[in-house]
C-alpha cells in the first residue's frame, strides 16, 4: 500500500479519495497523505452514486474498432475486474464489439448518389470534395494512377506531403520502398493501380513541416466511397492493402495485420484481398527489426505476384 502510494497522489493529486484496505488506509485530502487503521468492508460506502455516472460514462466511449483485450488483460488481469465499477459492462461490451463496429461503418458510409462512370470524372469529382475534416483541410486531393483493366489494385492508407506536392500516389520514400520490392517480386508497376483509402493527406503543421496523422476509422469509412468507385471501374481480380486503414477501408472493419496477412480475403465482388504491412512501418523500423519484417513485406508481395500470375493464365 505504501509502495503505490506516490502513484496516487500524482495520478489523482486534484482529487480527493481513501483506499480501505484490511491491513490500513490511505487518505488524501488533495494536500496531505494520512495512514490510518486497519479496515473493514463496513467502513466504505454502501454505495457511489458517481459509479452509475462511471458506467454510463465508460459505455459511452467504449471503441470497437480499437478493442483490444490483449492490452486490456496486460494493463488488468481479468481476475481482478471485479472490483471496477464497469467490469459488469466489459464482457457484453466485447461480445457486441463486432456489430457495435459495423453500426460505425454503416453511419461513417454516405450515399453521394450516382458514382462516376470513369477515372477521370472519379479525379474531377474529387478535386471539389469537401466532405470531411481532411478534404477542407487546403490540401488537394490525389487519384489513383494506373490501368483502367488492371488485375492488381494497391490501396495504401493516405498521400503524404511529396505525395500530396506532386499530385501523385507513392512517390514519396514510402512509395520508393514498396516500388523496390514490387520489382524483386516480379510486379510490374505500370501494370498495376496504385491508390490509397483516403485522398487527401492528414497532416499537423510543425513550424514548415507537415506531419503525418493517421486518419480516424470515421474518416477511413467516409472516404470509402470513393475507393469503392475505382474498385468498381478497374475491376482487379487481387487487391493488395498496405497497413490496417488499407485493410479496413476493405474489409469495413479494424483488423490486426499480423494476424491476417499472407491469407487471401474474398471480398464481395469476387476479388480477393491480401493484406500485408505499408512501407512506411518498414521505414519506421530501427535497424536490428527491418530486415526481418522486409523479408516478411517481400514474402507477401511474392505470394500476391503468383497469385495475380495465375488468375490471369486463368482468363
Amino acid at each position: 500500500m505504501r509502495a503505490n502510494a506516490g502513484f496516487f497522489t500524482r495520478r489523482f493529486t486534484t482529487m480527493r479519495w481513501t483506499i480501505l484496505t484490511p491491513r490500513g488506509t490511505l487518505h488524501w485530502d488533495g494536500d496531505t497523505l494520512q495512514e490510518g487503521p486497519p479496515a473493514t468492508r463496513d467502513d466504505a460506502p454502501s454505495g457511489d452514486p458517481v459509479e452509475a455516472l462511471w458506467r454510463g460514462y465508460y459505455a459511452s466511449i467504449f471503441n470497437p474498432a480499437r478493442l483490444k483485450i490483449g492490452a486490456m488483460l496486460k494493463e488488468m488481469p481479468r481476475k481482478y475486474w471485479k472490483n471496477m465499477p464497469e467490469a459488469a459492462l466489459i464482457p457484453g461490451l466485447i461480445a457486441g464489439a463486432q456489430a457495435r463496429e459495423a453500426q460505425m461503418v454503416k453511419a461513417g458510409e454516405q450515399d453521394f448518389g450516382e458514382r462516376p462512370k470513369s477515372l477521370k470524372a472519379v479525379s474531377d469529382a474529387l478535386l471539389a470534395c469537401r466532405r470531411c475534416e481532411i478534404g477542407c483541410n487546403g490540401t488537394r486531393s490525389v487519384m489513383g494512377e494506373g490501368p483502367r483493366a488492371a488485375s492488381l489494385m494497391i490501396v495504401g492508407e493516405q498521400p503524404g506531403d511529396i505525395e500530396e506536392t506532386q499530385g501523385r500516389p507513392f512517390v514519396g520514400p514510402a512509395g520508393q520502398l514498396l516500388r523496390t520490392h514490387l520489382k524483386t517480386a516480379g510486379i510490374v508497376e505500370d501494370r498495376a493501380y496504385v491508390t490509397n483509402a483516403v485522398k487527401h493527406f492528414k497532416f499537423v503543421a510543425q513550424g514548415k513541416r507537415r506531419l503525418h496523422q493517421n486518419p480516424t476509422a470515421g474518416e477511413i469509412d467516409m472516404c470509402r466511397w470513393w475507393l469503392d468507385a475505382e474498385r468498381a471501374l478497374v475491376q482487379p481480380r487481387v487487391v493488395l492493402a498496405l497497413g490496417a486503414s488499407a485493410a479496413r477501408s476493405l474489409l469495413g472493419k479494424t483488423v490486426s495485420v499480423q494476424k491476417v496477412r499472407g491469407e487471401p480475403h474474398l471480398l464481395e465482388d469476387g476479388s480477393e484481398l491480401w493484406i500485408t504491412t505499408h512501407p512506411s512501418y518498414l521505414l519506421r523500423l530501427q535497424d536490428h527489426g527491418r530486415a526481418e519484417e522486409e523479408a516478411k513485406f517481400s514474402k507477401d508481395l511474392s505470394r500476391v505476384s503468383a497469385r495475380v500470375r495465375e488468375l490471369t493464365a486463368q482468363e
